[in-house]
Formats: C-alpha cells, structure tokens, sequence
C-alpha cells in the first residue's frame, strides 16, 4: 500500500489498471488489486493436475521426515519433501482418472554421493526383507564406509511405508527390515545412502518388487 501526495490531477479514487485508489485516515492511498477468483468448473487440464498431486501427496508423506533429509540439498526456497513430490511427478503415468505410480521411477533421494554397483532385495523369512548391496567405499565418488544406508518398503493396497533412515553403514553389507505388517502382501523395495554428516546424498537405487513370505 502506498501514499501519495494531490498532484495536478487531484486525488485519485477507483481502479486503475492494476491499482486501486481510496481514502483512508485521511491519507490518498494506492493499493494492488486482489486477484480475480476463478469462476465456473475447473478445465479438464486442471483437473488432471490436481489428481496427480494429490496421488503422489498420498504417496510421499508418510516419509516427510526422511525427504526433508534426503532432499535438502538439491532443494532450493522449498522443502525436500515438496522437492521430492517435484521429482516424482515423472513416475506417474496413465491419464485420470486411471492414474497409477511406475514405482521403478520413484526416488527418495538424489545427490552425488556414490551408489552401489549391486542391491537387492529379497524375503526369505516370513515378516521380513533382506537388503544387500557391495561395499564400494573408497571406489564410488565419495564413498566411505562410515556412509548411512536407508531402506524403505511400501505396499500398494494399505498405501504404508516402513523404512528405516540410518540402518547400516555402507560397509555391512547387508540389512534386515522388520516388514512383519506387509507378510502375504508385495511391496516396492528401495535403498539409498548419505554421509554420516548427512551433507553428501546419493540417488537412491529401486530394488525391485518382492513378495514378503
């Protein structure tokens, strides 16, 4: 809002372009227009988009916390999390209302830190899920043993996630997530690794879909 002093034109009330003129404790004030409120039915465009962000709303926060960490650094004036949904919005594919999620495009992570050249994931005792990967450090770009492995679960039909955020360090190997809750059910796999001061990321890796015993 802004002042203004009588000019030759005299004061100034009613709209002009995209400013508003009045009167107000006996000042001459200029204040912008508020935007127009859109009126009628949303277009099919909009519509469209609106599906998609609230599909992969749905999908990515329950891991908030994890994508805040993840994220950071390649999140610029936003939250990792919002920087995720905006890295994701690829793997959605299908038009409305036959939307669905290629989970293999999915990432929870992304950064420059070295990735492992081998991950899987595989179950082999009823209620859990076995994580291997080869010990690089000291041979992909910046890999130290001492980096974090993260490893995450998510099953489609109860639309949850388990993961665990720290559950070893690079050169262990291997992991074993307690997924107890997704026994009979398939799950999407995924694993990714930070340094131990969560300042270096890596992009993480789709391990593939398993079906836990």
């Amino acid at each position: 809002m802004g002042t203004f002093e009588q000019g030759y034109m005299g004061p100034f009330r009613g709209k002009l372009g995209t400013a508003v003129g009045s009167r107000w404790k006996g000042l001459y004030v200029l204040r912008s227009r508020p935007p127009r409120k859109r009126t009628g039915p949303s277009s099919e465009n909009q519509l469209e988009v609106q599906a998609k962000f609230l599909l992969m709303t749905k999908f990515l926060r329950p891991l908030t916390g994890l994508l805040n960490r993840t994220f950071k650094k390649s999140a610029v004036n936003m939250s990792g999390a919002n920087k995720a949904f905006a890295e994701n919005k690829q793997a959605i594919t299908g038009a409305s209302p036959d939307l669905t999620i290629d989970y293999s495009k999915v990432i929870l992570s992304t950064g420059i830190l070295g990735n492992t050249d081998a991950a899987t994931a595989k179950s082999a005792e009823a209620g859990k899920l076995v994580f291997t990967w080869t010990d690089d450090s000291g041979i992909a770009e910046q890999a130290l043993i001492s980096d974090l492995v993260f490893v995450a679960a998510f099953n489609e039909a109860l639309n949850r996630w388990i993961y665990n955020p720290a559950a070893a360090t690079r050169n262990a190997g291997t992991f074993t997530l307690d997924v107890a809750a997704f026994s009979g059910k398939p799950v999407q796999t995924y694993i990714g690794f930070m340094s131990a001061d969560g300042k270096r990321i890596s992009t993480s890796l789709f391990t593939g879909a398993v079906n836990v015993l």
